[in-house]
């Protein structure tokens, strides 16, 4: 194979563009352009004197194989460093259209009680991760991502609509989904015997921006 074939042979890939079934292209998540974002929602009958939460992962790494004339030979997986999630970090509250700010200190006490034992138990489960299982187009053009999930060291199938593109030469995934914290073995927070506490459903915003590696 000459020198240019060799180019056009490594565009074509890099691209998806020309890919025979069954060959994706590989991509390197970007976390400083991307972000997973949790939202939680406050219950409870003294829910006017707590707040709805956000959470951010800061420290998170991933790859994706995308081809994308066959979608169903695409997949991607994604890890989570427990620890290196930040709740109510302002700019992301603002973001999110929250209204309040915590305190500092509430902060503080808001992340311990995340990752402590009876919640995300941070220091037994160092990680929590994602790995799909299929991949297919939708009619809306969307696609349904089918995957597992686990959190907390218990694993659920999940499954979401994703909008999955090129821009460039770089690959955007974006999806929201829902999910119950009961189902990975634990209970929503809550205080003063329930009065305060989050509701069991979240919703986990994703915005993935890969690149060729």
């Amino acid at each position: 194979m000459n020198a240019a074939a060799r180019v056009t042979l490594v565009v074509a890939l890099i691209l998806g563009v020309g890919a025979s079934p069954g060959l994706a292209a590989g991509f390197k998540v970007d976390p400083a352009r991307s972000s997973l974002v949790l939202q939680l929602f406050k219950d409870g009958v003294a829910a006017r004197l707590g707040h709805d939460h956000v959470v951010h992962a800061s420290v998170f790494s991933g790859t994706v194989a995308y081809d994308p004339n066959h979608p169903d030979a695409s997949s991607i997986q994604v890890a989570v460093e427990v620890g290196s999630l930040i709740a109510d970090d302002p700019g992301t509250r603002r973001k999110f259209g929250l209204a309040g700010e915590p305190s500092a200190s509430d902060r503080a006490e808001i992340d311990k009680a995340m990752k402590a034992d009876g919640q995300l138990a941070a220091a037994r489960f160092q990680s929590m991760s994602f790995t799909s299982t299929a991949i297919a187009r939708q009619p809306d053009g969307r696609f349904l991502v089918i995957g597992r999930l686990t959190i907390r060291g218990v694993t659920n199938e999940v499954k979401f609509p994703a909008q999955i593109g090129m821009e460039g030469a770089q690959l955007r995934g974006r999806a929201q989904l829902t999910l119950k914290q009961s189902r990975f073995g634990y209970p929503p927070y809550s205080a003063l015997l329930g009065a305060i506490k989050n509701k069991d459903e979240v919703i986990l915003h994703v915005d993935l921006m890969a690149k060729p590696p």
